[in-house]
């Protein structure tokens, strides 16, 4: 590895690091004004969020579970980021996904592993339309994809909220839900007491493809130099247009993919207020793993297990309030935004390393 690759691997490295230590730091801040130790609370925090001291008892396996969607809504956006299209469609794909998958669910009959296998593709495929859709508008109108993904993720939650209420409802309860999808369509757990299961492998192999995608074949090639430098894409022979309209669409397919994994591994059905904002989440996970597949997967991890643990140490141990988690999450995100403070630091630190090893170098030649 050459010095320039090394010192992009570092700071690739060291700044989430240090991100993530200034939030934490910030966010000490506020714990003192509940009147509650900071070490205290992190140290219950972690203990919840990421111990695993028997398969019984071990609530990172709950965050593995809970990272599943965050992983793909997270690839959807690194997809479109690395593609130049700044896209917060994932929201809404999901929620379709989520759709299909409830309505194939409970209305297909077909054995074991083929059902799942039907309604994954189906989600896949009505994600990706979803996603093609503000693409042809960015390259065929002019359209900002900001709004017509975000305008475009309001009509499929009322969308779903009407299909909950009306075509699928299960009962005259006073909180709507869909029928329950037959069980040839679960993806099994790993566990009997959790629903950690098949659906956290689907979202691991979808990183390493993405990866190999991106990384590793001409055309992911393409979809980076689209993003990254445009006029030289263009000027090399690249269709941007065609990279734009080809990421969007891989990206719907993942938010879909994710809204399906959610229905057919964890709730077995839709109901109204399904939309927990996991879309939302998942561009801030791209974002803070440096939009790289691997950043992606630690990162969704991550943000799940501090989640758990504020919802599961803050609140109901310490008795505060679980939106801390969202808070220090959020102060991270921030400080990840000004990674040019941090590559400053860094490379302050760097020159005065080589400086010291030079004078050094110098000193042991004299003598």
């Amino acid at each position: 590895m050459d010095i320039e690759k090394k010192k992009k691997f570092t700071n690739a490295l060291l700044v989430p690091v240090l991100a993530i230590v200034s939030g934490l730091i910030v966010a000490a801040l506020l714990v003192l004004t509940t009147g509650k130790s900071p070490l205290d609370a992190y140290k219950v925090l972690f203990n919840s969020g990421f111990n695993c001291e028997s398969l019984q008892r071990c609530t990172f396996v709950t965050t593995l579970e809970r990272s599943t969607p965050l992983i793909l809504t997270g690839l959807s956006a690194l997809v479109a980021f690395r593609t130049g299209v700044f896209s917060l469609g994932q929201e809404g794909q999901m929620m379709l996904g989520a759709v299909t998958a409830a309505w194939l669910g409970h209305a297909l009959d077909l054995p074991y592993v083929i059902h799942p296998i039907v309604i994954i593709l189906a989600a896949v495929v009505i994600g990706g339309l979803y996603g093609y859709i503000p693409g042809v508008l960015k390259v065929k109108l002019g359209v900002n994809e900001l709004i017509s993904t975000i305008m475009l993720n309001e009509v499929a939650i009322l969308f779903l909220e009407w299909v909950v209420n009306f075509p699928l409802r299960a009962d005259a309860g006073s909180a709507a839900h869909s029928f329950i999808i037959k069980e040839t369509a679960w993806l099994p757990s790993f566990l009997p007491s959790s629903r950690w299961g098949v659906g956290f492998v689907i979202a691991i192999i979808m990183a390493a493809v993405i990866y190999f995608l991106l990384w590793r074949t001409s055309t992911g090639y393409e979809q980076r130099m689209s993003g990254n430098a445009p006029r030289f894409a263009k000027y090399g022979g690249i269709k941007n247009e065609k990279a734009a309209l080809r990421g969007m669409i891989i990206s719907g397919a993942l938010a879909g993919l994710a809204g399906a994994i959610e229905v057919m591994g964890v709730n077995h059905r839709i109901m109204t207020g399904y939309s927990t904002g996991l879309g939302f989440d998942g561009v801030s996970v791209a974002i803070l793993g440096q939009t790289h597949p691997i950043g992606v997967v630690i990162v969704a991890i991550l943000f799940a297990g501090v989640r758990l643990g504020a919802q599961l140490g803050l609140q109901i141990q310490l008795k505060v309030p679980r939106e801390l988690g969202g808070v220090i999450i959020a102060f991270i995100i921030l400080f990840v935004a000004s990674d040019n403070f941090f590559l400053g630091g860094i490379n302050w630190v760097r020159n005065k390393v080589a400086k010291f090893k030079e004078r050094k170098a110098i000193k042991e030649g004299g003598e």
